[in-house]
Order: C-alpha cells, then sequence, then structure tokens
C-alpha cells in the first residue's frame, strides 16, 4: 500500500468493531487475560468475535515469532508497521 494510500484511509472507520475487554464474554476475557496478559490488540479485539479463531491465531503468532531470531522478528515488525503507517 503506498503511503497516499494509507493517509486515505487513516481516520476511517473499522468495519468489524473490536470487542474491549469489558465487553468480551467469559472466554475471550481469559484469553485477554492469560495469554494476552491483558492487552489485546486491535488484530485481537476483532478476532474476538469468533473465540476460537482468536486461540488459533494467538497460538500461531506466537509460533512465527518464537521460530524467528528476536532481532529479525523486530526488524520485520516494524517494516511492516511502516508500510502500514502504523502509529504506534
Amino acid at each position: 500500500m503506498e503511503k497516499t494510500d494509507a493517509r486515505l484511509l487513516e481516520g476511517s472507520m473499522a468495519r468489524i468493531s473490536l470487542i474491549s475487554p469489558e465487553g468480551a464474554s467469559p472466554e475471550v476475557r481469559e484469553i485477554y487475560e492469560k495469554t494476552l496478559r491483558g492487552k489485546p490488540g486491535n488484530v485481537q479485539k476483532a478476532l474476538a468475535h469468533r473465540p476460537e479463531m482468536l486461540r488459533n491465531f494467538v497460538s500461531f503468532y506466537a509460533s512465527v515469532g518464537r521460530s524467528l531470531e528476536r532481532k529479525l522478528y523486530e526488524m520485520i515488525y516494524i517494516r511492516v508497521s511502516l508500510i502500514n503507517a502504523c502509529h504506534y
């Protein structure tokens, strides 16, 4: 995605509502607290509509992170964030 495209998306609303920890089902709240240490990101909050998908995603994401050297993982994370014009 080009930077101009990213700017067009900035400030737009998500099409999928995000499930906050306060509004989560007990099953999702447990995943948020135990697996994500109480700090779910927006991707996890969007996947929370389908707890089984959230659980599988969290497991997959963790396995990818463990399979890469920490430095490479961080470089990929930063690069993808820059490409997507993330502000965090």
